[in-house]
């Protein structure tokens, strides 16, 4: 009688800590990787206005534009300079081999991010730094960059997901943040650098949806139920 009352309960309690799991589930939040894009524009001078290039003696700066997931919650930015065509860095200067001088000349960049979606206070966040390089030689000196490498924190609520997503699960997205930063930048008359970045301690919460929860839970009903035909089988 014992033995027929607990084959009896027993398939009903696994059900129920199958529901209880997915009830569970459905609280907890995880940490996922970040999607961010965006583009970039820059100029020289107090109170200049950016665009997709700038020129101050013989210092040339050309916009870019940049996407990518983050892995760990860091994401590079800095690809092959290539003037007219960036992509994946934060731009680049070519700078002229004609001798000029500079003497802490101010050039502000410009980053828009177009992902993630909702940034506080907007989508667009622009970075002001000070070119204090000088041309150390009339002909072969050259220039150095100086940026406020301090990173900048953006939180957002980015209900799109973006790319962060697993394939084929369906999740929730809500709050996230995010640090970026610009590194100093040095480079020779007659070439081309890239103006290079970083993305750190980028995390996004995701909650996993009710569907696919109860995908989960439905699978564990689905394992007891097969041990137990094979626990019967045996007995025969």
């Amino acid at each position: 009688m014992t033995k027929r009352f607990f084959a009896m309960v027993k398939p009903l309690a696994l059900s129920i800590a199958a529901i209880a799991f997915v009830t569970l589930a459905q609280g907890e939040a995880r940490a996922d990787e970040v999607f961010i894009a965006g583009n970039t524009a820059g100029c020289f001078g107090a109170g200049c206005s950016t665009g997709a290039s700038a020129t101050f003696l013989g210092l040339t700066y050309s916009n870019s534009t940049f996407s990518g997931t983050t892995a760990n919650g860091i994401r590079g930015l800095g690809g092959n300079p290539n003037p007219g065509a960036n992509v994946n860095n934060l731009g680049s200067f070519t700078l002229s081999t004609a001798p000029n001088t500079y003497t802490g000349q101010s050039f502000t960049l410009q980053v828009t991010f177009t992902a993630p979606q909702g940034i506080n206070g907007s989508n667009t966040a622009t970075f002001t730094a000070l070119l204090t390089g000088t041309v150390r030689a009339a002909d072969d000196g050259g220039v150095i960059i100086d940026f406020n490498n301090t990173p900048q924190v953006f939180t957002f609520n980015d209900t799109s997901c973006g790319a962060t997503t697993v394939p084929g699960q369906q999740t929730t997205c809500g709050a996230g943040s995010f640090a970026f930063s610009v590194n100093d930048l040095a480079i020779d008359p007659g070439q081309t650098a890239s103006l290079t970045g970083q993305i750190t301690a980028a995390q996004q919460t995701t909650i996993p949806e009710p569907a696919t929860l109860l995908l989960l839970g439905t699978g564990l009903s689905g394992i007891a139920a097969s041990v137990r035909r094979r626990r019967k089988a045996a007995g025969k």
